[in-house]
């Protein structure tokens, strides 16, 4: 597997993969009521959702997604442009115990097709995807095909599946469009190389439920980049070919509206890989890639990070409405060898239920931190230096977000958001002679749940 590869795959966009099995959550349930009494009345009458419904009764849930993602930088960047990005998502959970009478089993079956280009670094010139739905693989790709099977508090899962659908996660993070947190805060990626949806590979995941709100969860996973390359759209099911292992775990606190009033997510864990990864400034003689030409040395040892996730509902309507304001907090921290990224920390809000009889709209802001190593800082330095520029850039690249999420229909929601992004990292601008400027996006978010919208 190239270099460059490995730094395309490293990329951090997510959207929307499935739920981990279990987790409660802040926000409230899809609307029904509030999209008016015809839409309700077709969507419980058309034949579409009478048949999905009825699929579900018999134990196989069927679902088709739709993200688009268009963003454009009026001002700043390494030049002006827009660019758009989408995927389409198709889900099948079999519930084998209505199917074949397997109790508590199912089988988890999902497949994607991301297709687009990324406003950042195509147009900006960084490293941070502004657009969730951008992948630097494009095209079909089995995401998921896993069985799990539930003892009561322990649940295990083994298959092809992913890190970051049941680690550092939360209801909250998609109500933005950067990748800054849907679907995990930013780093985990990049730095560690977890396998990070639509891409998967051989793994196994066991929760063990202490009770009904806190729980303890580990995954093992085979680290093989060469799975995730172009045309292997995620039907390579080689085992035992990776240049390593990653490993997860979680402790978990999490409550849901039905548990109390102001329910709440906390949230710890590690992520290792043993393949240490190579070095973001020296090649195989201690000297510098930038300068020499050469690849950047391997490392040995393993890449380890911590990380931390809080989700804190502080308001709600009276009664037994679900308008409520919930404030959120995610940090991500490398211990392990030294990677691009020495931390990332985020922090912001999302309220759901703005103006009058817009219950289900909701508002939020982010505001995150990326501080890069003294290392990765001395390699776009002496990118810069070979191109005739001097200094370095930043330490600190700045990505803050507003967003809207207007509830049109029972699956369908569509964003507007504003993005800024100060002292862009210059990674896809390595012949820039001076710093990116700081950049405004203007972006167009649509999520279509087709399931929902025709009331399935």
């Amino acid at each position: 597997m190239s270099a460059s590869l490995a730094v395309l795959l490293a990329a951090q966009a997510i959207v929307s993969p499935p739920a981990a099995p279990a987790a409660a959550s802040i926000q409230p349930p899809p609307p029904v009521a509030a999209d008016g009494a015809a839409v309700a009345r077709w969507q419980h009458d058309n034949a579409v959702g009478k048949a999905l419904r009825g699929l579900q009764a018999d134990g196989v849930d069927l679902g088709i997604d739709g993200v688009e993602n268009v963003a454009g930088n009026p001002i700043g960047g390494a030049r002006q442009g827009v660019r758009e990005a989408h995927f389409i998502v198709g889900t099948a959970d079999l519930d084998l115990e209505r199917l074949f009478g397997l109790s508590k089993t199912r089988v988890h079956i999902q497949g994607a097709w991301f297709t687009g280009d990324s406003l950042g670094r195509e147009v900006i010139g960084n490293s941070i995807s502004l657009q969730s739905t951008f992948r630097p693989v494009p095209g079909p790709r089995l995401t998921q095909l896993s069985i799990e099977h539930d003892f009561g508090r322990l649940n295990l899962l083994v298959g092809r599946a992913d890190e970051n659908s049941y680690f550092n996660n939360s209801p909250l993070n998609c109500s933005f469009m950067s990748s800054i947190i849907c679907l995990t805060g930013y780093g985990a990626i990049p730095v560690i190389g977890i396998t990070g949806f639509p891409f998967s590979a051989w793994a196994a995941k066991a929760r063990y439920a202490v009770d009904d709100r806190r729980y303890v969860q580990v995954m093992v996973t085979e680290h093989n980049m060469a799975l995730h390359a172009p045309g292997k759209g995620g039907l390579d099911f080689s085992l035992g070919k990776g240049s390593g292992v990653l490993l997860a775990g979680e402790l978990g606190y999490q409550t849901s509206f039905a548990q109390e009033r102001l329910p709440r997510r906390y949230k710890l864990g590690v992520f290792v890989n043993t393949d240490g990864g190579t070095s973001p400034y020296y090649d195989g003689s201690g000297a510098s890639a930038a300068l020499s030409g050469r690849p950047r040395a391997a490392l040995g040892g393993s890449r380890v990070a911590l990380y931390g996730l809080i989700d804190r509902t502080i308001a709600r309507a009276p009664g037994a409405g679900t308008r409520n304001l919930a404030l959120f907090a995610r940090g991500f921290w490398n211990v392990g060898n030294v990677q691009m990224l020495d931390s990332f920390v985020s922090a912001g809000f999302v309220k759901t239920g703005t103006f009058r009889h817009r219950d289900e709209d909701t508002v939020g802001i982010i505001l995150s931190d990326a501080h890069f190593s003294d290392q990765q800082i001395g390699n776009l330095r002496d990118l810069r230096a070979r191109a005739g520029g001097h200094g370095a850039p930043h330490h600190d690249e700045i990505v803050g977000e507003f967003s809207y999420g207007w509830a049109a229909l029972h699956g369908f929601k569509i964003y507007p958001v504003v993005q800024y992004v100060l002292h862009p990292d210059p990674m896809f601008a390595p012949k820039r002679r001076t710093d990116v400027p700081s950049a405004v996006v203007l972006g167009l978010r649509a999520d279509v749940r087709l399931a929902q919208l025709f009331g399935g």
